[in-house]
């Protein structure tokens, strides 16, 4: 049976049906890539897979990247644990506990990731939701001013690890710059490339300018018209592109355990500038 593709009802995001992640057909792939493309978030749920498993099946969307840290939940390199759960006091994933700023992965480095797949393993009973915030609507509905203003314009990007939100960042962390309105090149798409957890300044402002044109542009990004808040179930596979998608966490107790597996997903593409 051909898989099945069912918007969410928001501003993006699709359930993929029909399908077992663990046998993936060419003809399954370029369905699922362009479900990708599509919708910028796809989810499958009732799904078990093993991190080999996991690996492959990212794979249909690009090269896998190596993990940057190494989790002793897991034995393979490209796996990078979310995980609450802690040893003799130790966390043993990256990112813990509670709520989540807006952010892009790796945009604090001079080539991002083209995207993500995150299977759940725990969840807990409440909170721990992933908010998605469609980067191309949120583009395509600015003023023509606005538009005008960000024309041609790069923001510095850094971001410090284990930070959650902006004030827990200690500018020491890595940096890049980029183009605070990028092009998706399979589809022509323009989409704004900026977060309030990690984008810093817009070059060619002076700082005060620059900080109300974030705040302004933060605030547009995280209005609920552009956003699917995703609710985890144990099972779920959730991918999504990374070049026109920014995403947060919300807030859930720690005393209950999370445990998320992800792949990164590196981006072919020619470096953005």
């Amino acid at each position: 049976m051909s898989l099945t593709v069912t918007p969410t009802g928001a501003a993006l995001g699709a359930f993929i049906t029909d399908i077992d992640a663990r046998q993936i057909s060419p003809e399954d792939a370029k369905a699922l890539n362009d479900a990708y493309l599509k919708y910028h978030v796809i989810v499958l749920r009732d799904q078990n897979l093993s991190d080999e498993q996991l690996v492959r099946f990212g794979e249909c969307f690009g090269h896998i990247e190596k993990a940057r840290f190494i989790s002793p939940l897991t034995n393979r390199d490209d796996i990078m644990v979310i995980s609450n759960i802690r040893e003799d006091g130790k966390v043993l994933g990256q990112l813990p506990d509670g709520e989540m700023s807006f952010h892009f992965d790796r945009i604090h480095q001079a080539k991002p990731c083209r995207g993500a797949a995150l299977h759940c393993k725990e969840t807990p009973m409440a909170g721990g939701d992933t908010c998605f915030s469609n980067m191309a609507l949120a583009y395509e509905t600015l003023p023509e001013a606005t538009k005008q203003k960000l024309a041609g314009k790069f923001a510095v990007n850094s971001f410090t690890y284990t930070a959650t939100t902006r004030a827990m960042k200690d500018g020491n962390g890595p940096r890049a710059t980029h183009p605070i309105v990028r092009t998706i090149p399979e589809t022509g798409k323009k989409a704004l490339y900026l977060c309030r957890l990690m984008t810093d300044r817009i070059e060619g402002m002076d700082i005060a300018e620059s900080n109300a044109l974030l705040d302004e542009l933060c605030d547009h990004i995280e209005s609920p018209r552009f956003i699917y808040q995703h609710k985890w179930r144990v099972g779920d596979i959730l991918v999504w592109d990374n070049r026109c998608t920014c995403h947060a966490r919300t807030d859930f107790s720690s005393e209950e355990r999370r445990l998320m597996k992800r792949v990164t997903i590196g981006d072919n593409a020619l470096p953005m500038h």
